[in-house]
């Protein structure tokens, strides 16, 4: 008989962390992994929610402003708001899944569009 894994064993089976000690001149960003992990939000508790958000924050606050200098004025003021959500949303004591997902995707689409 098998014991059932708890949804943040799953998690930390499937995904690979984001690694800080990579090449930053490389342009390979893990887009489908970070999107992969906005999907498994439903399906986890309220804390490895906010821990899987953490992570795709951290992601975000990292990687879109590098790859996004060439940006105009207007454009980096919204993208920054929505980093600014992000980070808000995924510190609330339940966050709202709905909202960080859209936000995250918007912002993926656009590391996806600049790179």
């Amino acid at each position: 008989m098998s014991v059932p894994m708890v949804a943040t064993e799953v998690v930390r089976e499937r995904l690979p962390p984001i690694r800080a000690d990579v090449d930053r001149g490389s342009r390979n960003l893990p887009l489908p992994v970070i999107r992969e992990m906005l999907l498994m939000l439903d399906s986890l508790t309220i804390a490895g929610q906010r821990h899987l958000m953490e992570k795709v924050v951290k992601f975000v606050e990292e990687e879109v402003p590098r790859t996004a200098v060439g940006l105009n004025r207007r454009n980096q003021a919204a993208v920054d708001a929505i980093i600014q959500q992000l980070r808000r949303e995924s510190d609330r004591l339940v966050p709202n899944v709905c909202a960080f997902t859209r936000g995250a995707e918007s912002l993926l689409a656009l590391v996806a569009a600049l790179e």
